[in-house]
């Protein structure tokens, strides 16, 4: 009897063993910019002991969350798209926590008087959070607004004097601040979009649920997400330099960013903290109604 109960437990003991992974034994797919970032400080453990994978588009991110036998146990996806899917039943994945809480701005050319502003992402999370609050700040109450397909898009408006406003995700948003100014067009960022969104819901968190990471299963991705939240919510900024030291190493292009400096200068403004999804239900409850996506706890992994 008493080697048949050492037996069990043994077994219960390697049945643990194989449940769980460390931090850096898990295969990622993340879009690029702020949600890639925020896994700087382990990107090159995870490159040797597992997968990670940075894309931009969300084509894959949706071909993959759909997948049955998908290989990756985390993907890293704007919350409207993932959770869709999960309402549809279309994935096996479940919202494990929120990455980014938004990351933009209004941008000011001086030199231009045409109340045009130049926005993106009309049907995606950035044009509904816009629309939100369009009526919260004279400037966008009152703008005519025209919709690009993308940042990149309306950087060139503005960089053309062809707008007085803009709307811009950080880091591209100081980077074309500084790219103005050595071809002599003065901008300046006249407000935050995540501050208007606080005011206008009364949301708890400054700003909105946006990049979401997904898993299958949570206990294996765990050592992970604890070092997520960890990284982003108090080493990042224990020391100014270590951002831009990763990034140089590793390189801006990796990550999809305009310089190692300008993230690194920008890494608050990206709103990079990670927030497990039970703790933060009723921001995303709040965010998903305007996808006109009905909530439910099912969608939020325990």
């Amino acid at each position: 009897m008493k080697k048949l109960f050492m037996f069990i437990l043994a077994c219960f003991v390697f049945v643990g063993c194989m449940s769980s992974k460390k931090a850096t034994e898990v295969k990622v797919l993340t879009p690029n910019g702020a949600p890639a970032l925020s896994f700087i400080s382990m990107y090159e453990d995870i490159k040797k002991d597992g997968e990670i994978k940075i894309v931009e588009g969300s084509e894959l991110l949706s071909s993959e969350l759909i997948k049955k036998e998908s290989d990756y146990d985390v993907i890293v996806a704007p919350i409207n798209l993932g959770c869709q899917l999960i309402a549809k039943g279309q994935t096996d994945y479940r919202l494990a926590g929120v990455l980014t809480w938004g990351n933009l701005y209004l941008l000011e050319n001086n030199d231009v008087k045409n109340n045009v502003l130049a926005a993106f992402g009309e049907m995606a999370v950035p044009g509904k959070i816009f629309a939100m609050i369009k009526n919260s700040s004279s400037i966008t109450k009152n703008a005519d607004v025209t919709y690009y397909n993308a940042v990149s898009d309306v950087q060139g408006q503005v960089l053309s004097n062809k707008c007085q406003y803009a709307l811009m995700a950080e880091p591209a948003a100081s980077a074309t601040i500084a790219k103005a100014k050595q071809n002599g067009i003065n901008l300046k960022v006249v407000a935050s979009v995540q501050n208007l969104y606080q005011k206008q819901t009364g949301s708890t968190q400054a700003g909105y649920p946006q990049a979401a990471i997904f898993v299958k299963d949570k206990e294996k991705t765990k050592d992970m997400l604890e070092q997520l939240d960890d990284f982003t919510n108090n080493e990042a900024f224990k020391d100014d330099n270590q951002i831009e030291n990763y990034i140089e190493k590793i390189g801006a292009d990796t990550f999809g960013v305009p310089s190692a400096n300008i993230a690194s200068q920008t890494w608050a403004n990206q709103n990079i903290h990670y927030r497990d999804a039970i703790s933060v239900k009723e921001d995303i409850q709040t965010l998903l109604k305007q996808f006109h996506i009905e909530y439910s706890d099912e969608m939020i992994i325990q």
